[in-house]
């Protein structure tokens, strides 16, 4: 009976050794088929047609269809099979490939993810400082058309006031100032109680500054007064100007005005007479008046 025992032991252990080797055997290149070293008596297994949920060609595109799992594809193809705790090892080792890939994969995507992330949040960001950058330009060339316009109509206003205090002087020095030094110098106006703006002395200087004359004539008879400017240079000829005023307590009022042989006998006419002979010379909005 202790020899049927130790012969027994002996068998199981040469047994173990024999599948060690045939283990390692098989995972080797160019190893025999497994059924042709196999024992007959030992439980035999075919690989599974899916590892780890994944078909063969779903690991290889995966890239883990290497080693134990292309071992695995290689018996599957054939129809081989293995003992029970081989086919285990071997599974093991192949889906410890296929986590491996997967997380190399998964590593892959996500850097792939953060990659186009970034990407665009650099798109979009070159696409804010591009736009920050065209309102800026818009708004510095509105600012510099503004300050344009400023420079152009302050030199515009400047120029209007230096033609205005040249008008001035020029009216200031006209001839009728010193004819007319001792009459009270008030508006003028072209109906009874509605004086203008401009003065008498005024009109008759811009009157003088269109139609330069070979000197006046002047008479005052009580509140009437009659000035007369002798040869105007009128476009007709040298000519005379004749105009009546009557005094009121604030203004002249306008009764008589004769260019030449032209005579503006209503107060209307008068007014648009008046505007004819001083609208070139001083020009205010359209005319003296």
């Amino acid at each position: 009976m202790r020899m049927s025992l130790t012969a027994v032991f002996s068998s199981h252990r040469a047994r173990a050794r024999d599948a060690r080797v045939w283990l390692l055997c098989l995972l080797a290149a160019g190893c025999a088929p497994i059924s042709d070293l196999t024992p007959p008596w030992v439980p035999q297994a075919a690989p599974p047609d899916r590892i780890s949920g994944l078909t063969y060609a779903a690991i290889d595109e995966l890239g883990a269809l290497h080693g134990p799992c292309a071992y695995l594809a290689d018996l599957h193809a054939r129809a081989l099979t293995l003992t029970e705790a081989e086919l285990s090892a071997v599974l093991d080792g192949c889906k410890t490939q296929i986590m491996a890939a997967e997380a190399e994969e998964a590593e892959r995507l996500r850097v792939a993810e953060e990659q186009a992330i970034a990407e665009m949040m650099a798109r979009e960001w070159q696409a804010v400082e591009q736009a920050r950058e065209q309102e800026w330009r818009e708004a510095e060339q509105r600012r510099q058309e503004a300050e344009l316009l400023r420079a152009q109509l302050a030199a515009a206003e400047e120029k209007e006031q230096q033609r205005r205090a040249a008008l001035l002087e020029r009216i200031g020095q006209a001839a009728v100032q010193r004819e007319l030094a001792g009459v009270q110098d008030k508006p003028i106006a072209h109906n009874l109680g509605q004086p203008l703006k401009t003065t008498l002395k005024t009109f008759l200087a811009c009157v003088e500054l269109a139609y330069p004359n070979q000197g006046y004539q002047v008479t005052r008879s009580g509140r009437t007064l009659t000035v007369v400017m002798r040869e105007a240079e009128l476009p007709r000829g040298d000519l005379a100007i004749e105009s009546r005023f009557v005094e009121n307590p604030e203004y002249w009022r306008m009764t008589y005005l004769r260019v030449a042989d032209i005579e503006a006998r209503t107060d209307a006419d008068r007014f648009v007479l008046s505007q004819n002979l001083t609208a070139e010379s001083c020009p205010q909005e359209g005319g003296l008046f």
